[in-house]
């Protein structure tokens, strides 16, 4: 039976990646304008990839807080350095990997491995959690119009996510416990986030797709010239944190491979200054420079840990 459950999920991955490629390559056939990439355009891949990395920078403060909140002292480094090098996981089918690289490489480090095994799945739900609803206010928006309805539908959602906070602390904590593999589960009374701290999490979560969005957007300009400005950044972040948290969560696509680029194409063709050649080289480039960014970063901090710490 389990055999049959990986044999399906394997289809499934195929069949989704062979109907993205197919997609995209005709849309990249349908268009006569062609990409041509320069110094320039490799210039401003780098800084892409260089924001891209600095987005995550808010996931390892709060994962480093959860930790905290638990009784586990690790330092900001080590946390950055666990947490970058288990990105590593999320392309292995299922992205249980990710919690077990990250709990493997803090368990010496000042935090238990059960500790950091589900705070880590904490912090990644709230992470895919605020994504999801930053992508569905945003990525819809073709222009960016403060009208009085929008700016209306916009604080309604906030007032209602504050007013839900402590429900979803709770509910958080009852899915990260589910969630982490193994004998990692702690008794239920000892998993208590304050409210102020997921609260907290999803502003800098906020933060973070914003980043994540003005690295997709100069990947655009580099493959497309769409120029870098305000009023297109909050269709850039909508995209890249719809396509991202959707595709997190379709288990069977290591990384969401093939359901962030379908979302993600979806979203940028049709867009203004956009057509389809350009939306599926951006679309293509922006897992290339996610990816490789995150290789060289994992082995950067891998190489380079300092020494551990025993606990008390």
């Amino acid at each position: 039976m389990n055999r049959l459950r990986v044999l399906l999920k394997w289809i499934l991955f195929a069949a989704v990646l062979g109907y993205v490629c197919r997609h995209g390559y005709r849309l990249w056939n349908q268009s006569d304008v062609r990409t041509s990439l320069n110094a320039a355009s490799a210039a401003w891949l780098t800084a892409s990839a260089a924001v891209y990395l600095i987005a995550w920078l808010p996931s390892v403060w709060f994962w480093r807080r959860l930790m905290h909140a638990l009784g586990g002292r690790v330092t900001f480094r080590d946390a950055a350095r666990a947490y970058y090098c288990g990105h590593l996981g999320k392309y292995i089918p299922g992205k249980a990997m990710v919690l077990v690289i990250r709990s493997a490489m803090v368990k010496d480090r000042g935090c238990a491995a059960h500790t950091a095994a589900i705070t880590a799945a904490y912090e990644t739900l709230t992470m895919m959690g605020t994504g999801l609803v930053v992508g569905v206010l945003l990525a819809p928006l073709r222009e960016w119009v403060a009208s009085d309805k929008e700016t209306l539908s916009a604080v309604v959602a906030v007032i209602v996510v504050a007013a839900a906070l402590p429900f979803i602390a709770r509910l958080l904590s009852w899915i990260a416990m589910k969630t982490t593999p193994g004998d990692s589960q702690p008794g239920a009374e000892q998993l208590f986030i304050p409210t102020r701290l997921v609260a907290a999490g999803c502003a800098a979560f906020v933060l973070s797709w914003a980043l994540q969005g003005l690295s997709l957007g100069m990947t655009l300009h580099a493959v497309a010239g769409v120029p870098i400005e305000i009023a297109n950044w909050p269709m850039w972040t909508g995209a890249m944190a719809l396509s991202t948290s959707l595709g997190f969560a379709v288990l069977f696509a290591p990384a969401g491979l093939g359901v962030r680029e379908a979302i993600l194409l979806g979203v940028l063709n049709g867009q203004p200054g956009i057509d389809a050649h350009a939306a599926v080289a951006a679309t293509v480039l922006s897992r290339v420079v996610s990816f490789l960014s995150e290789i060289v970063i994992s082995m950067i901090l891998f190489t380079t840990g300092g020494p551990k710490k025993i606990l008390e």
